[in-house]
């Protein structure tokens, strides 16, 4: 779903042209579109492009300046609207001097326009007339702590004419070597540094009840500057204390109904195949970009790899590695590949929280 990479240009054009396989690996992940914007004596310079394959990525890359100027650069893999260079990042909030990249999917959507996307629309809605009024507004410690709050897990940068950037929920996504990511799914961060190990995923066991980790006083009960340890999911269908008969799917549901964030919570805390399966077969697209982006899998140890066979192997590999164009494209290929990706999902793998979200109605009432 994306994927957003400031800071000097220079450093930004040779981090992804001499780094071995990672152009490859960002671009095969996110094929959709690419767009820089940076700051110039002429004001906010945006490029964007619709590349066919790597050597057109590649191509574009080297068009980036080669000195020390700020610059964001964003990869897009297509979650709402089409793919066409309107929907391709960056996008002018006002035209000419400020313009805002997106990595993430916004609870607002897109219902108003299906070709435009949820960024397209976040803009029209919410920011374009506040912002035209007041334009260094999205530069305002206050503005940008509300937007926080309100998108969630979401990314935004901003720039104006002079190459002054912004990050909105900065702390969302990581550092290397002087320059940001917006994330860790949408890339594979081993490639460039090969020690990683993501700092800034809190893990969260989950055991019990599912509770109120969703609820408003999330921020207040989780620390993601903390170190964290990885536990195991409490019920596998591999454990001795794993009853099958507890994880029916109920008698009375007639009808397909959009997944919440607790309801794939409790899916995966329960096991529950079922559900699972339905919602990959009626909306694989909203249900794997929204596990993989809320949640991060990793191995357990008593629902190894190898028992699996080939097919689920590579399905078990796209879920560790947060594929998810490959998993949609999978999900979408067979009438059982539902049912596969949903037991791998459910019975071989742990999944630990990346970030909370918390979807406050704030940001369109302190703007009308």
């Amino acid at each position: 779903m994306c994927l957003i990479i400031t800071g000097q240009s220079s450093k930004v054009r040779s981090t992804l042209l001499d780094t071995h396989g990672l152009l490859s690996d960002i671009f095969t992940s996110n094929p959709d579109g690419i767009g820089f914007m940076y700051g110039s004596t002429k004001g906010l310079k945006v490029t964007k492009t619709l590349p066919k394959n790597l050597g057109d990525a590649t191509a574009f890359i080297q068009r980036l300046p080669n000195d020390d100027r700020e610059i964001a650069i964003h990869f897009r893999w297509t979650t709402h609207g089409k793919t066409d260079m309107v929907n391709c990042h960056p996008y002018d909030v006002i035209p000419g001097f400020i313009a805002m990249m997106h990595n993430g999917i916004l609870h607002t959507g897109n219902a108003a326009d299906k070709d435009k996307s949820d960024t397209w629309h976040f803009i029209n809605d919410y920011l374009h007339t506040a912002v035209s009024s007041a334009p260094d507004l999205v530069y305002d410690a206050g503005f940008v702590s509300m937007m926080e709050e309100f998108i969630g897990n979401n990314r935004f940068v901003f720039m104006n004419g002079e190459g002054r950037m912004q990050h909105v929920n900065f702390d969302q996504g990581i550092e290397h070597d002087d320059l940001w990511f917006s994330n860790t799914y949408a890339w594979s961060p081993s490639r460039l540094i090969p020690s990683y190990k993501s700092a800034t995923l809190k893990s969260y066991s989950y055991t019990g009840s599912y509770g109120s980790y969703m609820d408003d006083e999330y921020d207040e009960m989780y620390d993601y500057n903390a170190s964290f340890g990885i536990k195991p999911r409490s019920v596998s269908a591999h454990s001795a204390n794993y009853d099958e008969t507890a994880y029916d799917f109920p008698d009375d549901e007639d009808g397909f109904i959009r997944p919440e964030l607790d309801d794939l919570a409790s899916a995966l805390t329960e096991c529950d195949i079922q559900t699972m399966e339905i919602w990959l077969e009626e909306m694989p697209a909203f249900t794997i970009t929204t596990l993989l982006h809320t949640f991060e899998a990793s191995a357990l140890d008593y629902s190894p790899r190898a028992e699996l066979c080939v097919p689920d192997q590579l399905i078990y590999d796209m879920l560790i590695e947060g594929d998810a164009s490959g998993l949609i494209s999978y999900a979408t290929k067979s009438y059982s590949a539902s049912s596969s990706i949903a037991e791998v999902i459910c019975y071989y793998l742990q999944w630990d929280v990346r970030k909370p979200v918390s979807f406050k109605p704030a940001l369109p009432a302190l703007l009308t």
